[in-house]
C-alpha cells in the first residue's frame, strides 16, 4: 500500500524538481518548497484514496472488490464517500492546505495518483484471484 504513494514523490521530486526538495519547507513556503507541497499532496491523494478502497477490499478476503455489493454497509460505504470528498478541500483550499498540512494543489499529478490506484488495485485483486484458485477456503 505504501510503495505506490512513495513512487509518486520520487516521480514528482525527481521528475519534475531534478532533485530539489527545498530550504526550510516544514517552516514555510517559498520558492524551493513548491515542487515538495506539490509532491505531498500527490501522496497524501494517493495514500488517502489507496486507503479507503482497502476498506472495501477487506469486507471479503477472497470475492473481488468488483463483484461485491458495496452499499450493503451503508456506514462504510458513507465513511469511504466522505473521506474521499474531504480529500478535495484538504488539498485545494488556500492557507488550509500550504499553511496547516503543508502541501499545494495538484494538476497532472491526478494522473499519477490514478496509477497508483491502480497499481494497488491490480495487486490487491491478484492476490485475491491467486487465493480463490489455489487456497481453496476450508468449509467448516
Amino acid at each position: 500500500m505504501g510503495v505506490p504513494p512513495l513512487l509518486t514523490f520520487a516521480v514528482v521530486v525527481y521528475g519534475l524538481g531534478d532533485g530539489n526538495l527545498g530550504i526550510g519547507c516544514n517552516e514555510n513556503l517559498n520558492s524551493t518548497c513548491i515542487v515538495v507541497y506539490r509532491a505531498r499532496a500527490t501522496v497524501f491523494a494517493s495514500l488517502t484514496i489507496i486507503i479507503l478502497l482497502h476498506a472495501f477490499e477487506m469486507k471479503d478476503t477472497r470475492k473481488s472488490l468488483f463483484k461485491m455489493n458495496l452499499l450493503a454497509n451503508r456506514t462504510l460505504f458513507y465513511s469511504v464517500v466522505g473521506g474521499g470528498v474531504a480529500l478535495f478541500p484538504t488539498i485545494y483550499i488556500p492557507g488550509l492546505n500550504e499553511v496547516l498540512f503543508k502541501m499545494m494543489g495538484i494538476s497532472w499529478e491526478w494522473g499519477l495518483c490514478a496509477a497508483s490506484v491502480g497499481f494497488y488495485l491490480v495487486g490487491t485483486e491478484g492476490y485475491k484471484a491467486c487465493k480463490r484458485r489455489f487456497w481453496k477456503s476450508e468449509q467448516v
